[in-house]
């Protein structure tokens, strides 16, 4: 029943409306029949019309003869003259209006034209003989009944097509009659079986909003269900994601620590020996003087070696600039033991970072370490650049090469992957994708000390994604 009540609505207002629409439809082509009737009524009353004016004209023809003939007083031509004046296009109208209707009534007017033709010779002759015989002229009797029979014959055809036309009057009528019948039954019927059908589909429709208003509040009751369901699972899954970042943030911080304590114990250990065994040598040196003796050389270069070393690897385990002075220090030396090792050609602007915690600071910088490792392994680049601007409470840090770009690499690399997170730890975003012309640019976005809301729109350029961030690493 769900299934079938809309369709059954749906169906019903359509038999309505074409209920309705055929209603209209009936009685516009009843009006239109009416109308035609109307009119083949109206053109059958002028022709009745026009068959009447012409025998009051042949009439006129005869009685205007007639009294002349009688009194030989000319003022009884005049009926007889105005007759003659008119009979030829009154007569011509009346074969007109015949032949609109197909009723041409051929044989008859043959006939007609025969008859009135000698009619008209008859009177026009009867006419002379009073003007030049005088009263002499009514002793012809024989031409008085000829001319009678005459007229009853033309009578008599007039009144067959009159009576024609009566005939087509009735059958009119009769045919509207019918129609308007049939229009009025169509009228009555139709409306009410459109406005049963209407009404039992508004009662469906209503049914099947019952229902849906019923469905709805149950969905709405299980959409709350729901949400406080995912409410708490999102809370659950935050507080878990909290947990899992306090402790990589007290991971890293540990790591640093590590970094930190290595640093010093290699700086101070093994500088110190390095130191102590030049001394030793330089001292062996001196006390051989005049003397030379060509490993004490090697021995002095062997513990400068050993100096160096120290100092390289106590940077690269936690360069002191980073503690002491900061994070674009820190990237400065970076940036000259770089170029140093290496033909990387890097262009560097940084905005004051005063403003950065010092956990900001270590993780921008290992980001920066992780990302000129991978230009270095992976794009081939000839040059990197290192920007950094200050924008509505956020420190905004790009880094660009022009080497081979992204490409197609693992989605789950390392590089890209420890990148991000310490973008995390350190409250912001980081996004990765092409440059704009060649190469790799990364865009990282924190928040400066007392922003609490990171931003999350970090420039990205067009086309990065993170279904791009495949496998630098």
């Amino acid at each position: 029943m769900r299934l079938l009540t809309f369709p059954v609505a749906a169906g019903l207002l359509l038999a309505g409306c074409v209920a309705f629409v055929a209603t209209a439809y009936g009685e516009y082509r009843s009006l239109g029949e009416l109308t035609r009737q109307e009119e083949v009524r109206a053109h059958a009353l002028r022709t009745e019309l026009l068959i009447s004016r012409l025998n009051g004209l042949l009439i006129d023809l005869e009685t205007g003869q007639r009294g002349f003939l009688i009194t030989g007083d000319v003022t009884f031509l005049q009926p007889y003259e105005s007759a003659i004046r008119d009979l030829d296009a009154l007569y011509a109208e009346l074969k007109a209006a015949l032949a609109i209707t197909g009723d041409q009534q051929a044989p008859a007017f043959a006939r007609l034209d025969r008859f009135i033709a000698e009619r008209r010779r008859q009177v026009d002759r009867n006419i002379d003989n009073r003007w030049k015989l005088g009263e002499a002229a009514l002793k012809d009797v024989q031409a008085y009944v000829a001319g009678k029979q005459l007229m009853d014959e033309i009578r008599g055809e007039l009144a067959r097509l009159q009576s024609l036309q009566q005939q087509r009057i009735r059958g009119i009528e009769t045919a509207v009659a019918e129609q308007t019948r049939q229009t009025t039954l169509l009228a009555q019927v139709l409306p009410l079986v459109g406005a049963v059908m209407v009404a039992t589909a508004m009662m469906a429709l209503w049914l099947e909003r019952s229902r849906r208003d019923r469905a709805e509040a149950a969905l709405r009751d299980s959409h709350a269900a729901l949400e406080s369901a995912v409410a708490e699972r999102t809370r659950e899954l935050s507080e878990a994601l909290a947990r899992i970042q306090s402790f990589a943030a007290e991971l890293d911080r540990g790591i640093e620590a590590e970094r930190r304590r290595l640093a010093r114990e290699v700086h101070d250990q093994l500088g110190q020996l390095g130191t102590a065994g030049k001394m030793l040598t330089l001292a062996m040196a001196r006390k051989i003087a005049p003397a030379r003796e060509p490993m004490l050389d090697e021995m002095l270069g062997i513990a400068d070696e050993v100096i160096g070393a120290a100092r390289r690897i106590a940077t690269s385990l936690r360069p002191p600039l980073l503690d002491d002075f900061g994070f674009a220090a820190a990237v400065q030396h970076y940036v000259q033991g770089l170029q140093r090792q290496s033909e990387l050609i890097v262009d560097v602007d940084l905005a004051p970072d005063d403003e950065l915690t010092s956990e900001q600071h270590n993780q921008l910088f290992r980001l920066l370490q992780e990302a000129a490792t991978n230009v270095l392994r992976h794009a081939g680049a000839h040059q990197m650049t290192i920007r950094s601007h200050i924008d509505t409470g956020a420190y905004l840090l790009r880094i660009e090469d022009d080497g081979a770009g992204p490409g197609h690499v693992r989605a789950d690399a390392s590089g890209l992957r420890n990148m991000r997170e310490r973008a995390v730890l350190a409250g912001g975003a980081m996004s990765f994708g092409p440059g704009p012309e060649r190469g790799t640019r990364i865009d990282v976005s924190v928040p400066l000390r007392g922003h609490a809301e990171p931003p999350t729109d970090a420039p990205v350029t067009a086309g990065a994604t993170i279904e791009n961030e495949e496998g630098w690493g």
